[in-house]
């Protein structure tokens, strides 16, 4: 049902990204994740440069 709502347009899925790391921060990524509640985290990525 999600995939369906981005495909159609209606949900933008970059806009709750609310954390970027480096890729090889990707440890730093999981702790902020692990610890949502206090980083007010909701989705977390890493980027390749």
């Amino acid at each position: 049902m999600l995939l369906k709502t981005v495909r159609a347009g209606r949900i933008d899925p970059a806009r709750p990204i609310t954390h970027r790391f480096k890729l090889e921060d990707v440890a730093g990524a999981y702790d902020t994740f692990s610890r949502a509640a206090d980083t007010h985290a909701l989705k977390v990525i890493n980027e390749v440069s």
